[in-house]
Parts: structure tokens; sequence; C-alpha cells
């Protein structure tokens, strides 16, 4: 069966159908620690050609695993059981832009940094920021529910997407709603494509709202010596009654890779590091500026600040080389972006600590602490795998006993399978296979991603 439909996509894609063992490698991985060799690789140039590709693969029963730039780390765009790849990055114009109604439509192999850059020069900004925005796609956004360090002000990718244009299998096309900035006719199918990474349908344009440049920035580096005092300061900042664009926390660990690297910007003294950014008005980002210095002057901590593009750059440096110097702590690693509400920060992380304490084992515990969403990092070596497992289950468990979630911006995939069945009823999971049943049938869209 598998070379009659190849030779009907290679009819049906001339020049676009990769079945070379160096091809087929390529997109064998993504940024998780998964490989699957899929059985060819799909590069189609229009939403025509998806719709054709998916009313084949319908037919046949032809697996799909729908792909951007690679950049999940859960596996949720690895063919760990086979299946056609379909990469969407020649789908990557911007077919539209409204600066009055600040609307932009594109395709889901837009860049979401070459995005944010067009939309800027017209004075206006797409806030959702993922680590790997300057190569993630606009559509694998959408996939997974994207986040970023700005969602404690502005919000994720479910944030900005007005409506969609989706495709099923059967070659079905449907849009998920009106492009208006209010609605209440249709049922809200937007959301459910949003985070649903690849397995409800395959995404071929989005409506996206667009909000005004923010004016001015200010950007704090904060230093502390305690852990749980720095969280805090977070709860104070709120209720002084400023929301932060961005409240970046670097906990003990991660800094201790840092300092194993000789980062220029880290203090022997550092335990903890907050950067904290303000944004709008400049008006009021001054206002809210010199708020902030005065309290984190009676606070009692070490802080630099600034508002100079570059200056704030090199600031933001110290975050942006975290991830690569974590790699000193050990040669495995199991990865987890656990999120609870932030009125438990210090009481998990307390949690974690106690964890960490004596086992040889390095946890990190860093990420966008000011909405709950801590990026934590077990770096272990061989023969620590069960250890580190064990130690994976517990903190999970105590997240979902302070009523959070295994997952707040990279989604599920294949990787957090296991623990989301544990964040869920048997009820809400039969719900969600029922959903998956009505737009995916026969299951060919991302067979095994997410659902336990």
């Amino acid at each position: 069966m598998l070379d009659r439909v190849l030779k009907e996509l290679e009819k049906l894609l001339p020049g676009k159908v990769l079945t070379k063992e160096d091809a087929l490698l390529a997109y064998s991985f993504d940024a998780s620690s998964l490989r699957g060799r899929p059985w060819a690789v799909l590069l189609p140039d229009t939403k025509e050609e998806v719709l054709e590709v998916l009313k084949l693969a319908n037919r046949y029963k032809c697996p799909i695993i729908t792909r951007g730039s690679g950049t999940s780390t859960t596996g949720s765009s690895v063919p760990l059981g086979g299946g056609i790849v379909l990469s969407l990055t020649r789908l990557n114009r911007i077919l539209d832009f409204n600066e009055e109604e600040r609307v932009v439509h594109c395709e889901p192999g837009v860049i979401t940094g070459d995005l944010k850059r067009f939309v800027e020069k017209y004075n206006l900004f797409y806030p959702p920021d993922p680590s790997s925005y300057a190569f993630s796609t606009i559509g694998g956004n959408i996939a997974t529910g994207a986040g970023g360090p700005r969602g404690l002000k502005y919000g994720t990718t479910k944030d900005y997407v007005l409506a969609l244009e989706v495709g099923l299998p059967g070659g079905r096309l449907i849009r998920t709603g009106p492009k208006t900035l209010k609605k209440s006719s249709h049922y809200n199918l937007t959301p459910l494509f949003i985070g649903s990474e690849g397995t409800l349908g395959v995404i071929l344009s989005a409506w996206l709202r667009l909000i005004p440049l923010p004016e001015k920035r200010v950007l704090f580096l904060v230093r502390s010596k305690d852990e749980a005092k720095l969280l805090g300061f977070i709860n104070q900042v709120l209720r002084m009654g400023i929301t932060p664009s961005s409240a970046e926390f670097i906990d003990q660990t991660s800094l201790l890779a840092l300092k194993l690297s000789n980062h220029p910007l880290v203090r022997t003294e550092d335990k903890a590091l907050l950067l904290l950014e303000v944004d709008g008005k400049a008006c009021c980002v001054e206002k809210e500026a010199q708020a902030i210095e005065k309290a984190l002057g009676e606070f009692g901590v070490s802080f630099e600040f600034s508002s100079d593009a570059s200056e704030m750059e090199s600031l933001w440096e110290v975050r942006r080389s975290l991830s690569p110097s974590l790699r000193i702590l050990g040669s495995k690693k199991l990865s987890d972006d656990l999120t609870i509400p932030r009125r438990y920060n210090v009481e998990f992380l307390s949690y974690l600590r106690s964890h960490e304490e004596g086992s040889g084992i390095h946890i990190t515990a860093f990420g966008h602490v000011g909405d709950g969403n801590f990026h934590v990092n077990i770096y272990f070596e061989e023969g620590d795998e069960e250890k580190a497992r064990n130690i994976r289950e517990s903190l999970i468990k105590k997240v979902l006993e302070l009523s959070g979630t295994v997952s707040g911006e990279h989604g599920i995939g294949f990787t957090k399978k296991v623990y989301f069945a544990m964040e869920l009823s048997e009820e809400e999971l039969n719900l969600m296979r029922s959903l998956k049943a009505l737009f995916d049938p026969s299951g060919i869209l991302n067979p095994g991603v997410k659902i336990p």
C-alpha cells in the first residue's frame, strides 16, 4: 500500500515528496529526545495541496504528522510509529494585513520573529514570545498553545487568535469563526485547535489580533541570596497595582550552571535572579519603574536597571544563555514546564528542593514565575534513571495537588501523556477522545500524540 500512496503523492506534489534517507533523517526528530523515521516528507506550497494530501491520506488511512520548524520539546512532531511528515514551512506568506483594525492574516509557516518584525514597522505588537520565536512558526505556536516571558501581562498565543482556517481528514476545509474582535453567533471552535498539537486538524491560516507597540521598557535585574524571598517580591509588585510584562526567575541550581560556565553577569553570592520588566506608555512606565526601585530598596536586595535597548539586551542575555549552560549539570535530562497558581510558588519550590538535597541529582526551577510557570529540568547521570523518574512523578503529583497542570506552554506530545492522564478524570479523557473521533474518525492525524 505504501508504494501506491507514494506514487499518488508524487503525482499530486511533483518534486515535493522526499524519500531519500538523509532527508528522512532530518525530519525524524524535534527538540525532544525522541526519534522516529518517517515514510516520506511532503513539502506543499499551498493550502489546496494540503487538502488534497488529507483527502488521499484519509482514503488510505495513512498517518499524517504535521510539522513546523520542529521546535517541539515533547515529540509531537516526531513520527514515532512511522507515517508521513507534512511540513508546512513553505506555507509562509502574510496573506493580509489591516493596520486600522490591527489584524494580520498569515499562513502557518510564517516564523514568529518575522511576524513580530513585520508588524513593528507599523508600530504594532504581537506579544507571544516563546524562547524559540526566532525560528518557531505561527502554526506550531498555535498547535502547542505557546507562551513565553510576556505571558504575565499579555497572555499567550490563545489570546491573539481570532479565527483559524483548518484542513480536516478527507480534504474538508473549515473556518473556526468570524475574524471579528467580537462574536457570539458561533460555537467557538477556535480554542479547540489551539493546543491540539495537530490531532484534530491541520492549521492552514490564522487571523491574529495585534496591539499597539509599547512606547517604553524598563528592565530590572534583581539579585538575592534567598530564592523564596525573591519569589515573594513578585507578589508585592502585583499588590502595588503593577503588572510587569515579564517576571523571569532564575533559581539557585540554574545559577550553579551559569557560575560553572563563568557567566560574567552572575556573582558568587547570587542564589536567585529575577528579571522584571515593565512596559507601556512612557509616562506610566516611568512611574512604575520608580515605584519598583523604591520597593526594591526597602526589600533589601541588590539590583540594577536600564531603559537603554542595548543594555537591556545585555541583561536579558543571562536568561537566554541559560538553557545551553545547564548541560553541565548532567548528561541526561527530564524536562517539564509545570504550572501552578502563583500563590503556591514558594511551597512548590521548597518541595522541589527537598527532593534535590542529598539525591545527587540537579533540579532546576526557572521560568515565568509571574504566572506560576516553572521550567523544571532534572539532570542526572547513567544509572540514576529510576531515581530521576521517581522524583519527576513526585513533583508532578505535588503540582496536581496544588491545582496545577503538567504543561503551561509546551504541550503534551508523547513525553507527558502518562502524567496528563493523572491530571484528568476518565470522563474528561473520554470527552477528549470523542472530540478526536469527531474531527478525525480514522485517527490519521498525529496518532498517539496528546491523548492517553
